[in-house]
């Protein structure tokens, strides 16, 4: 079974990224809402009943919008949290009414293996990010490994292992250190962002990438492919297209298979070449062009 990632929003107005498994789907961060999701999700072959679970990197208001409890409850869909935020969620589910069904449909994870579709395994890592943290991803399938790590202020070493010998990489990048700092942003929230808890920046998710496939060079040998690389959360404010694209560009292994996510459209799917098209899909070739 080969997965793809269609990322549908990805900034700090909200983020998700939506990863097929044949007929199924789930939702990496729920951070816009049911009806922004299913618009976003038009031509994508897919609509919201395809969504069978959403697993969350943290529970920051741009990765879950708490007016996705009664579409789960009413679906039935999973809800994989991080063990650390468990009591955030009782807080939001309380809020909304929900406290008790909503527990039911909830699973923990902290490092362990888990299984959101049947035959694709999850396996998170922690990433700093404030003062709880969030957590990147490697989904795999027989066919396809994908590593996914937004928000989070520098790349523990165990991150370049464990997403070695991925096809697709959706990493964060974002912002640009001279905009960020010239920017009118307090004083405080500059540091927070910079150092080391809060995001990474342009160079520095180059500087993971190409980590990455070193490694995987080394490990799997050169005949390995990498498909797509994905950059995540680019800052509207302190980061511009141009700037990224820049910056990846120095490295001509990652130039051709660059793709740019955006606050309000989504990309393309982004998985194994060649292809035959889903029911339903159509190019967001809007998305393209800006790309």
């Amino acid at each position: 079974m080969n997965l793809e990632l269609c990322v549908l929003a990805s900034g700090s107005s909200g983020n998700a990224s939506l990863l097929r498994a044949g007929p199924d789907a789930i939702l990496i961060d729920a951070g816009i809402g049911p009806k922004t999701t299913d618009r976003r999700m038009t031509g994508t072959g897919l609509d919201l009943s395809s969504i069978r679970g959403i697993i969350l990197t943290h529970l920051d208001g741009d990765h879950i919008n708490p007016a996705w409890f009664r579409v789960m409850l009413r679906q039935n869909i999973r809800l994989f949290i991080p063990r650390n935020q468990l009591k955030l969620l009782r807080r939001l589910a309380r809020l909304e009414d929900v406290l008790k069904p909503m527990m039911q449909l909830t699973s923990l994870f902290d490092q362990e293996v888990f299984y959101p579709l049947p035959m694709v395994a999850c396996t998170p890592v922690r990433l700093p990010h404030d003062k709880k943290g969030s957590f990147g991803f490697v989904l795999q399938s027989q066919q396809t490994r994908v590593g996914y790590a937004t928000d989070f202020g520098r790349a523990p070493p165990e991150l370049v292992e464990l997403f070695a010998g991925a096809g697709i990489l959706a990493i964060e990048s974002n912002y640009d250190p001279e905009m960020q700092l010239q920017s009118r942003r307090p004083e405080r929230l500059k540091k927070r962002i910079m150092g080391g808890l809060g995001h990474l920046s342009n160079t520095q998710a180059l500087e993971l990438v190409q980590r990455i496939l070193d490694r995987t060079q080394a490990k799997y040998g050169p005949e390995h492919q990498l498909h797509h690389v994905v950059l995540l959360h680019r800052s509207r404010q302190c980061n511009c297209p141009i700037k990224l694209r820049a910056v990846f560009q120095t490295d001509e292994r990652i130039a051709p298979i660059l793709t740019l996510s955006h606050q309000f459209q989504r990309t393309e799917w982004l998985g194994a070449p060649d292809r035959e098209a889903l029911p339903g899909e159509q190019l967001n070739l809007f998305a393209v062009v800006a790309q």
